[in-house]
């Protein structure tokens, strides 16, 4: 099961202790517009999160702050996702990590997801709230006592659930589109992969569909992977990845010379050792020679 499958199902289980109520609880049961725009996603997605702190956490605190953002997002405004440095009582060993994954959600946020990816990269920026959240609320002293500011319960596990299922949103967030091209594409073509993962996505068969349909010549694919783990399982992940994309593409008649892996020698995006970098995850397609 996948991680946001999980966070999903944690938020759905509402504790039947007294958690008392507060002012706001009533927008707790509103039915929010439906739709696919960044706006009218973030606003239920935030609704979600909400629900969770409420009843789950017992933090009325951190359900109203939430709140306050969904009825923002639903009302058009541009809501961003929270600022680190910003927010009291996380970590200084924390911060840079957050504000590096906040950078590539903005980027990601201003490069057309919030146009083209709206459920997506809403489903990310509530996750990345959370990962803020947690890391804030898991601050403890040397007796084992929270440290935090307002919020809720010290919950060690939720902030490395929260930070996972965030990269596994971002994933689709940042997912690329085939640019319109006046000439057929001759490749190369990429086809992107979550987290340790080789199964073929949606947006995935979407490609493996345009190279059948463009290219007529015999097809080259080469998996990669991030840096995460060893040269060994990387290798192996990798031509999982490359595999996957043959059999697909044979089995949409299409001719394969080969299919080989690089693992994570070959990066697309250069990172240190154990980086889980979205855009390394990747199998590319070219012409054989």
């Amino acid at each position: 099961m996948k991680l946001i499958s999980r966070l999903t199902a944690i938020a759905s289980f509402l504790v039947l202790a007294s958690c008392g109520t507060f002012t706001a609880e009533s927008y707790l049961k509103d039915t929010l517009p439906e739709g696919n725009s960044f706006n009218t996603c973030l606003a239920r997605e935030y609704q979600d999160r909400a629900n969770s702190e409420a009843y789950v956490d017992c933090n009325w605190v951190d359900s109203a702050q939430i709140i306050e953002k969904s009825k923002a997002a639903a009302s058009g405004q541009t809501v961003l996702p929270y600022d680190p440095a910003q927010v009291g009582g996380i970590l200084p060993a924390d911060v840079a990590p957050l504000q590096d994954a906040r950078s590539q959600l903005l980027a990601a946020l201003d490069n057309g997801g919030r146009s083209d990816r709206g459920c997506a990269c809403a489903k990310a920026q509530r996750y990345y709230d959370g990962w803020v959240e947690q890391s804030r609320d898991n601050k403890l002293g040397e007796n084992g006592y929270w440290l935090g500011g307002d919020g809720g319960p010290v919950q060690p596990d939720r902030v490395s659930a929260e930070k996972a299922a965030f990269f596994e949103a971002l994933t689709q967030c940042q997912a690329p589109k085939i640019a319109a091209t006046p000439e057929p594409q001759v490749g190369p073509w990429t086809i992107y992969f979550g987290f340790d993962k080789y199964n073929l996505t949606a947006e995935a068969k979407a490609v493996i569909s345009e190279i059948v349909s463009t290219a007529k010549a015999p097809l080259n694919v080469v998996g990669h992977t991030d840096t995460v783990g060893s040269s060994a399982y990387n290798d192996a992940l990798g031509l999982r990845r490359a595999n996957a994309v043959s059999s697909d593409l044979k089995a949409n008649g299409a001719t394969v010379c080969d299919a080989s892996s690089k693992g994570k020698t070959d990066l697309a995006v250069p990172t240190a050792d154990g980086v889980k970098e979205p855009l390394n995850r990747r199998a590319v397609v070219t012409l054989c020679n």
